[in-house]
């Protein structure tokens, strides 16, 4: 039941706030270990202290099943309550809940002059709307520094105490009207949790491992050649295996490193028969951990640390994307080259990937958006079958091969001749040269076909039009698409994202407050590079499908008179003022310089653009948005599609 709580005011509430939140992450992270496992009861789990009003709090626990059987899941979920109400958890893994609490609050502190505003304003809400204290990020450093030591396996497990003779309990179960295996009825589902409770439990197991990362030291490599961007205040190395580095040390942030790697290549590289183990290699590979360590094992090795690491393949691309706290500098690198040298192998793993994955996916196709978007890029791609997937289907992963997806991933990402790797944050250049050389410069670089593949996959031309029925609820949705060949030019792409901004305004002021048609949507234009240079324009109108030929009149009347006689006074400037708004924030973040220095390594261009974009946005006109209007109104290919109920 929902019981009425009282903001916490004192030290001792809170402690005991504290309390919940380490025994709902204890709890959760048993719950994720299951998920983990071959053929598992769920697809995640959570618990956690809330309620549906405000004011109420009550303890939840839910599991998310797919459309199979849910009695396993029910189970399982029961199964570690009761675990925990009968033995409590234990001291390892109460010790790795306190290092990462710690670790948040102490990362949160260091940056604590280097907060973002909207975090604030978070907090100020929620004074305001709960009375929730807002003493600030020093003094609940402070605070938590001082309650954490005190608080003992004894101290959780008394919330488990309190739960132990709770009679009072609400079960619910909600999914497709159709196609659900098995779904008991209320008694049924009373029934199941009953015996579940009585049933005879083990206390959980929690295996220690070895916290030493790499068993054999790298043999280091050396920085051969160091060279200074003035304009990008970037230092870039050349290391002795060829990888390239380039460093952007920033003040931004007082404790947040963030890195990526890139080098052309990607899933183009491979044809029909490696579809999917191409599509899925990097998803499968973290779904198995690195080195010596499964992910669950990996967690608690890293505890109190604040690094990640993943592996990254587009259809173009490929290489790493990770972040790291400044002390765990050398416990990321340690990872990355894992990552690269030693990934793992585990076919237990492996399969739970594949059996959640295709729970996960196997009634999608029954939802009328869903189903209308995948139908949509099989028309606009010409049922290709090298086409990009856009909506994952459960048969998919019938197709993925471990052993295929090994071999894919070590020839792609384990070889980094030719890797650019990037690092942006707050480091000092004395101190991660020696990481680099050490794990950087030591990882393997063999002969690799590192270029961008055009696969030859294009959409349909001239113009065309689709229309599917599907659902009963009174739901529509326009898609229209404007594309065509053009070379890449970086002023017609500010162009086109202008052109584009320009027409989210009128259809806010014109479809949505005057037609009132549209429950949210808009467009989204550029000039895109790779595989081939191209533009495109995408308009997505989520609808009343009573309103959809209307709408679609209002938009191309709407489009016709820019491209007629461009936009009226005032708009382009207020485009550019908030570009600009946006831009003295962004080019303080190191997201933003890591994501533009990673660009420039793939795909080339003129850095100066970025650097001194106002000036760009400032020489902006209102004929340059008429002009891309022209461009992309009249072009030779535009695909029109539209969802409606079924009998509309």
């Amino acid at each position: 039941p929902a019981y009425k709580v009282t903001p916490s005011t004192t030290v001792g509430e809170y402690r005991r706030d504290l309390i919940k939140n380490i025994f709902s992450t204890l709890l959760n992270q048993r719950l994720q270990e299951l998920t983990q496992q071959e053929n598992p009861p769920f697809l995640y789990a959570a618990v956690s202290f809330s309620s549906y009003g405000r004011g109420y709090e009550s303890f939840s626990t839910f599991a998310n099943t797919g459309t199979g059987d849910i009695t396993p899941g029910v189970s399982a979920l029961i199964e570690q309550m009761e675990k925990v109400k009968q033995y409590g958890f234990t001291t390892g893994e109460l010790a790795r809940a306190k290092k990462n609490i710690l670790s948040g609050y102490e990362r949160a502190y260091n940056n604590r002059d280097k907060t973002e505003s909207v975090n604030y304003v978070q907090e100020y809400v929620n004074y305001f709307l709960r009375k929730e204290p807002t003493p600030g990020i020093a003094k609940e450093y402070q605070l938590v520094k001082e309650l954490l030591p005190g608080i003992g396996v004894p101290q959780v497990n008394a919330l488990a105490n309190k739960l132990k003779n709770e009679k009072n309990r609400f079960v619910y179960v909600t999914g497709p009207e159709t196609g659900v295996k098995n779904l008991p009825d209320g008694k049924e589902l009373l029934a199941l949790i009953d015996a579940q409770e009585r049933a005879e439990v083990q206390a959980y197991e929690d295996k220690d491992v070895s916290d030493v990362l790499l068993h054999k030291e790298p043999v280091a490599g050396k920085v051969l050649s160091k060279v200074t961007n003035a304009l990008l205040g970037t230092t870039e190395l050349s290391l002795s295996n060829g990888i390239t580095v380039t460093l952007k040390p920033t003040t931004f942030k007082n404790d947040q490193v963030l890195i990526g790697a890139t080098r052309a290549g990607g899933k183009n590289n491979y044809g029909v028969a490696d579809k999917y183990n191409a599509e899925y290699a990097a998803a499968v590979i973290s779904s198995m951990g690195i080195g010596d360590f499964s992910p669950t094992e990996l967690r608690k090795v890293l505890a109190g640390q604040s690094v990640s690491i993943a592996p990254v393949m587009t259809n173009v691309s490929e290489g790493f994307r990770g972040s790291s706290g400044v002390k765990d500098l050398e416990t990321f690198f340690q990872l990355l080259y894992l990552q690269v040298t030693a990934p793992r192998k585990d076919s237990a793993l492996f399969n739970s990937f594949i059996q959640k994955n295709k729970s996960q996916y196997e009634k999608l196709g029954s939802d009328p958006e869903t189903s209308f978007i995948d139908t949509m890029y099989r028309v606009y791609y010409k049922n290709n079958p090298l086409a990009p997937v856009a909506i994952p289907k459960s048969s998919y992963f019938n197709n993925i091969n471990l052993e295929r997806v090994l071999d894919i991933y070590k020839e792609r990402l384990g070889n980094m001749k030719g890797m650019n790797v990037v690092i942006v944050g707050s480091f000092e250049e004395k101190t991660i040269i020696p990481y680099i050389e050490k794990y950087l410069a030591s990882l393997p670089t063999g002969d690799i076909k590192a270029t961008v593949i055009d696969n030859g996959v294009r959409p349909v031309e001239g113009k065309q039009t689709l229309l599917v029925n599907k659902g009963t609820e009174k739901k529509g949705m326009i898609l229209e698409l404007y594309y065509e060949e053009i070379p890449y030019d970086a002023a017609l792409d500010m162009k086109l994202e202008a052109l584009s901004e320009v027409l989210n305004i009128r259809i806010l002021e014109e479809l949505r407050e005057k037609i009132q048609g549209i429950y949210g949507g808009g467009t989204f234009a550029s000039v895109e590079k790779l595989p081939y240079s191209r533009f495109r324009l995408v308009l997505q109108l989520p609808c009343n499908p009573d309103k959809i030929d209307t709408l679609v009149n209002a938009f191309q009347h709407e489009f016709d008179m820019l491209a007629t006689n461009g936009p009226a006074p005032g708009y382009v400037d207020k485009v550019k003022k908030q570009w600009i708004e946006s831009y003295r924030t962004n080019i303080r973040e190191n997201g933003t310089w890591l994501a533009k220095l990673l660009e420039y390594k793939l795909q080339g261009g003129d850095p100066r653009r970025f650097i001194e974009y106002e000036k760009y946005v400032q020489q902006l006109t209102a004929k340059d948005v008429q002009d891309a209007a022209k461009l992309v109104f009249h072009c030779k290919n535009q695909f029109t599609a539209v969802l409606r109920p079924e009998g509309k």
